[in-house]
């Protein structure tokens, strides 16, 4: 046990990672807020077509849901101030613990709007709360004189990514349980099915796709069986690499033949957090040195 907390504290496995993630998060956040600023009241305020009672953080804080409504704009503007803080690493951890609790609130306002994409980067952003992801891409780096809390920052850091991993790996495992008990996925139809339906058809050939036999059969179970492996084969050299593709493709074919978006982008996003942080170092300094030199040559040629 000591080896693995010593382990642990050595160096922070995912500080690029983990920032490039952080970055992602905002992004996705502001894009989603761009999205529904136009349905906000439907979706939000007052005249929103869901109302429910407190729960999650609005019970947990005791906070009226329709005061929250009525000035919902001030969220909104406050939300939005946040992500930009997060998107610069300002207040660093503190910044990520409070962008959590709000988004979480925007969450409990309208639950019905939310898919499996939502529920899981709910998830990752507490786990970054922890994580030291200010490394790259941030005003400034943590700076720690005692090493005990260099050392403790660390562990902390890595153990929010392992957790990241674990938790994507059990997303994965527990959908396919589910799915191997459902008659549809069991006989080998669901695509079938699911492509055959107007509100996923996402490309022309969705309907010819559902005809043939062979590829409905494959993809049925093809992604039983990416979901069920996932979990074991990711955390091997080999194996990695080859399961890390195959769910990539699994997501991207989701994305473009059933215009499921956020959902598999967060999905697809999170297998970064996989792949070794030496490995990302040096093809973040290679992608930078290469766009150093062709910005010099655009720089002499003019």
């Amino acid at each position: 046990m000591k080896k693995i907390i010593d382990n642990f504290s050595i160096e922070n496995k995912f500080s690029f990672y983990s920032a490039f993630f952080r970055i992602f998060i905002c992004f996705h956040l502001l894009k989603k807020v761009f999205l529904s600023w136009e349905y906000k009241d439907l979706l939000y305020m007052s005249k929103s077509f869901f109302v429910h009672e407190e729960s999650g953080l609005l019970d947990f804080f005791n906070i009226n849901s329709n005061v929250l409504r009525e000035n919902f704009q001030f969220f909104y503007f406050f939300y939005v101030i946040l992500i930009l803080f997060y998107f610069f690493g300002i207040g660093k951890n503190l910044t990520a613990l409070i962008l959590f609790i709000f988004y979480e609130i925007l969450q409990n306002l309208c639950p019905s709007i939310l898919n499996g994409g939502d529920n899981l980067l709910k998830f990752i952003m507490i786990y970054m709360i922890f994580i030291d992801s200010y490394n790259y891409f941030s005003i400034s780096p943590k700076l720690f004189k005692n090493p005990e809390y260099l050392k403790f920052n660390v562990f902390l850091s890595n153990l929010g990514g392992f957790s990241i991993c674990l938790h994507l790996c059990l997303a994965y495992f527990i959908s396919a349980i589910h799915k191997i008990h459902a008659d549809l996925w069991f006989n080998g139809i669901a695509t079938y099915y699911t492509m055959s339906l107007e509100r996923f058809r996402g490309t022309n050939y969705n309907l010819s796709l559902a005809k043939n036999a062979i590829f409905v059969t494959l993809s049925t179970y093809a992604t039983i069986l990416i979901e069920l492996f996932y979990p074991a084969l990711v955390w091997f050299k080999n194996t990695k690499k080859l399961i890390i593709i195959l769910a990539v493709i699994l997501h991207i074919s989701i994305y473009v033949f059933m215009m499921i978006y956020d959902f598999q982008l967060v999905f697809i996003f999170v297998q970064g957090f996989f792949i070794a942080n030496n490995d990302w170092i040096s093809f973040y300094e290679k992608l930078k040195s290469k766009i150093n030199k062709y910005g010099k040559q655009a720089y002499n040629i003019h």
